[in-house]
């Protein structure tokens, strides 16, 4: 597995700059995540914990820099803020994939970390 996360992040920090990760390579963060139009900052850091049974199960719920707001004021549907995960205050969005998810040995034949990244992009395009 470790081979594969290590595949993964390369193509993460292709897509999207540096990326952090653990020693164990149980979490990585993209440092400067872009974000759609509608919320109250440009950018942001985004934190993705890798589960142990990764990658038959996806990554659960994602998390953002706190503080996060869409930029008209409304309510974020299942939005906590804050929460602490590896010492530190996120927003954290309810998220879960579970039936959608399908990976394969091969990185790009099959669901990866891109394409949860993928699916976090769509999930922030629905700004309320």
């Amino acid at each position: 597995m470790k081979e594969r996360l290590l595949q993964e992040i390369q193509l993460l920090q292709k897509l999207y700059g540096e990326v952090e990760c653990s020693p164990n390579l149980e979490w990585i963060i993209i440092k400067d995540f872009k974000l759609p139009a509608g919320w109250n900052r440009s950018s942001t850091e985004l934190l993705i914990l890798i589960l142990p049974s990764y990658p038959a199960t996806p990554p659960d719920n994602f998390y953002v820099t706190a503080g996060l707001k869409s930029i008209n004021g409304n309510q974020i549907g299942n939005f906590s803020d804050p929460v602490t995960q590896i010492e530190k205050q996120w927003g954290q969005f309810s998220y879960h994939l579970d039936s959608e998810w399908h990976p394969a040995a091969d990185i790009f034949n099959g669901d990866n970390l891109q394409t949860f990244v993928l699916k976090v992009i769509d999930r922030l395009k629905e700004v309320n």
